[in-house]
């Protein structure tokens, strides 16, 4: 497949997509740190890749042919993650029938990988602090203690460290899991990565749909390399799949990419359009002044454009936002400003652009 090239960390099972000098460098930690008994801790937006990394850890490790068990501590409430970590005895609470093997338990011998473990209670987060050092524990309603061996991944797309500030999250866990710590950087600041993410997708899920889709056109790759991705990885897989269900042809192009990009982001007719709405809707748009194009040079905003429309995102009123909008419809006019050539100032889209333009309108 044109475009598609897949970097394999040494000895591993799966391949883990990445060009880029940043992921270049995880790949690096992944090598150094796998074949260890250390605790990982994995940082990164939502949607960057955290679980594959924690399995190319695995996978690369002399654990590899035990458990890899995952789970997701935000899934649960704080009752029921004590039971899915350690276990329970019968009868331990009402709905409690039958004994029941917790996750530790599962992966003894293994690899347990914790995602956002940010959102442990104390009372969690202390009984976890114990299994990390001692390797032992005691099921709900049980007074037998278990002993385990597992290596402990974790992950958060949360500052832990901004946690036990805030006395969310215990300061002697924090320096227990941040023994060796992975950065995924977000897919928008690796745009080379999208090309060879995008054909793998291709490849991995054109026979999900039945179709003989083997290639993507060079206009949807760069129309797909000028996205921010605020999903990331996962965000970039969504809008491949949806594109290989409106694709026609053999080769998915700009076309297949676009309809899926706007039937993903289509707006919610009964949204509110509340300042509080406005405000969240726009932050999710509005890009660091800075940003990776797709042939690694900067691409920079005016800060007289992004750095006063972000403040007034953050802090302005309704009616401060949309004038500032006016103003830049106004200058859209001029002209030697095209609306497209806005938007990009803007760093949005032109729909999005049209959008609070509307707005304006509407406010004036």
């Amino acid at each position: 497949m044109n475009g598609k090239t897949a970097t394999q960390i040494q000895n591993v099972t799966r391949n883990v997509i990445g060009e880029s000098a940043q992921m270049q460098a995880v790949f690096q930690s992944v090598n150094l740190v796998a074949p260890t008994e250390a605790t990982v801790l994995i940082t990164g937006e939502t949607g960057v890749g955290k679980e594959v990394i924690a399995q190319a850890i695995h996978d690369n490790s002399p654990r590899r042919n035990e458990p890899f068990k995952v789970i997701n501590c935000g899934a649960f409430s704080p009752e029921l993650i004590q039971s899915e970590l350690f276990g329970h005895e019968a009868g331990a609470f009402t709905t409690a029938i039958r004994k029941h093997r917790g996750i530790f338990e599962q992966a003894n011998g293994g690899t347990l990988f914790l995602d956002e473990v940010s959102e442990m209670s104390p009372e969690v987060q202390v009984k976890f602090l114990r299994v990390l050092e001692q390797q032992e524990f005691s099921p709900i309603g049980g007074e037998e203690i278990i002993e385990v061996d597992v290596r402990v991944v974790a992950a958060t797309n949360k500052n832990l460290k901004t946690a036990v500030t805030r006395r969310k999250f215990r300061e002697d866990l924090y320096y227990r899991l941040n023994l060796f710590r992975i950065q995924i950087p977000p897919l928008r600041s690796r745009r080379s990565d999208i090309a060879p993410l995008a054909h793998d997708f291709v490849s991995q899920l054109s026979e999900s749909y039945n179709k003989l889709i083997t290639d993507i056109a060079p206009e949807a790759i760069k129309y797909l390399q000028r996205i921010n991705w605020y999903g990331n990885v996962r965000e970039l897989r969504n809008v491949i799949e949806t594109a290989l269900i409106f694709a026609k042809g053999k080769e998915l192009r700009k076309e297949d990419v676009e309809v899926a990009v706007e039937n993903l982001n289509e707006p919610n007719e009964n949204s509110d359009t509340d300042s509080e709405v406005f405000r969240d809707s726009f932050s999710d748009e509005v890009g660091p002044s800075q940003e990776q194009e797709s042939n690694g040079e900067p691409h920079i905003t005016p800060e007289d454009v992004s750095g006063k429309l972000l403040e007034l995102v953050q802090t302005g009123t309704m009616s401060e936002i949309t004038s500032y909008i006016s103003f830049m419809r106004y200058e859209a006019e001029i002209p030697h400003y095209t609306k497209q050539e806005i938007a990009e100032r803007l760093q949005i889209s032109v729909p999005t652009l049209d959008k609070y333009r509307a707005l304006a309108e509407e406010d004036s």
